[in-house]
């Protein structure tokens, strides 16, 4: 646990997950291949590729777009990153390119939290943002493990950790500070 005169807790998580990133640039890989060949086919041997084959112009297009999104959903997933903090006054978070602007659940906006286990799939539909029922968000990024925050207005806030047991040791001095 990090700690300074800003924050008694910091934490950031990447969506840097193998059984994510490999299917992703499988994917790439499969339509770059694919791509490619019907460029050849089409440019270079001046063979219609496909039973419906477009325009040669169409086909180049397409080609570009699509590695261009590709590339896109790749660098997203890898600087995509949860950031947490632990301050004196408050629960801060950001999830850059999603949320640029850091945000903050005040201390008094608290009632109550509990550091835990939870299943991001049966509970949220999985990782990233989640919003349920309005009352309900989740910002995580792996694992099952995170903290729920119950707030005064009735919603309720959970944030995926990597480090539970000092998230809980932050969370306990930022509500109840030691007295001088």
């Amino acid at each position: 646990m990090k700690t300074s005169g800003h924050y008694l807790f910091h934490e950031e998580q990447s969506f840097r997950q193998t059984w994510i990133l490999i299917p992703v640039v499988m994917g790439f890989l499969t339509a770059s291949l694919l791509l490619g060949f019907g460029l050849y086919q089409q440019l270079y041997l001046g063979k219609p590729w496909g039973d419906q084959p477009m325009s040669d112009t169409g086909l180049i297009i397409t080609t570009i777009v699509t590695m261009l999104a590709l590339i896109l959903v790749i660098l997203l997933l890898l600087n995509l990153t949860l950031i947490t903090e632990v301050r004196n006054d408050g629960f801060y978070y950001r999830f850059p390119i999603l949320i640029n602007r850091q945000k903050m659940i005040g201390k008094e906006d608290i009632m109550n939290f509990e550091v835990g286990k939870y299943n991001p799939i049966r509970e949220f539909g999985g990782w990233g943002i989640r919003i349920r029922l309005r009352r309900a968000r989740a910002y995580n990024v792996k694992g099952s493990l995170g903290v729920r925050f119950y707030l005064r207005n009735g919603k309720i806030v959970l944030f995926g950790t990597q480090q539970p047991e000092e998230l809980k040791r932050a969370l306990d001095k930022m509500i109840n500070p030691p007295r001088i």
